[in-house]
């Protein structure tokens, strides 16, 4: 999908045409524009819609996930969880998220501060300031806060960082939410749901 242009405030009315190419776009009293970037919806960082998406369920024949091609409008998420062999019975789950978006990096200003968020609010990770594209990563699952086998999970992810398009400066948000379940059972049935990943640009006036 081609990324879309982005434009300041002051030039929402006069090409409206030029506009609708943004997918959804939302103007308050001309003060800031929020722009969708890669065809995602101009959306809070945690999206509301996350009951509909389809669980990821690690299994020993099934112990990675990685963001297919097709799906990397903002970036890509890996995880892991192993199941084979001898492995931790709280489940760790290494993970990595990396911002890759072009149109997003090439406006960034600033480095990013990015909050991770799980296991029923028990797992937390910030990063306050790392540059937009580095390879954040962590660890989601511990002994004194394991994962439970067959229990659905979600981890979510934020990152903020300065942007300026033209003479226009405001701010990027990036977030993800990941869906998932480990079932270390051999005769598991793996399932594989894709993040739900939304971003959004606003601009001063």
């Amino acid at each position: 999908m081609q990324t879309p242009t982005i434009r300041p405030a002051g030039e929402q009315a006069a090409a409206p045409r030029k506009m609708n190419r943004l997918g959804r776009t939302a103007v308050a009293s001309g003060v800031v524009v929020m722009v969708a970037m890669g065809g995602l919806g101009a959306a809070e960082a945690a999206p509301a819609n996350v009951k509909a998406q389809k669980t990821t369920v690690f299994t020993p024949k099934h112990q990675g996930y990685v963001t297919p091609k097709a799906k990397r409008k903002a970036g890509i998420l890996h995880a892991q969880v192993k199941l084979k062999g001898k492995y931790p019975k709280y489940y760790p789950m290494p993970w990595s998220w990396k911002v890759t978006n072009k149109k997003l990096k090439s406006i960034a200003r600033g480095p990013m501060k990015c909050v991770a968020k799980g296991l029923n609010g028990k797992y937390h990770d910030t990063h306050p300031s790392i540059p937009v594209g580095y390879v954040w990563h962590s660890k989601v699952g511990s002994k004194a806060h394991p994962h439970k086998a067959k229990k659905v999970y979600g981890l979510s992810g934020t990152c903020v960082f300065p942007v300026q398009v033209g003479n226009k400066t405001g701010k990027a948000t990036v977030g993800y939410y990941f869906k998932y379940a480990i079932n270390p059972g051999k005769k598991a049935r793996a399932s594989v749901g894709d993040p739900t990943v939304t971003s959004k640009v606003v601009l001063n006036k």
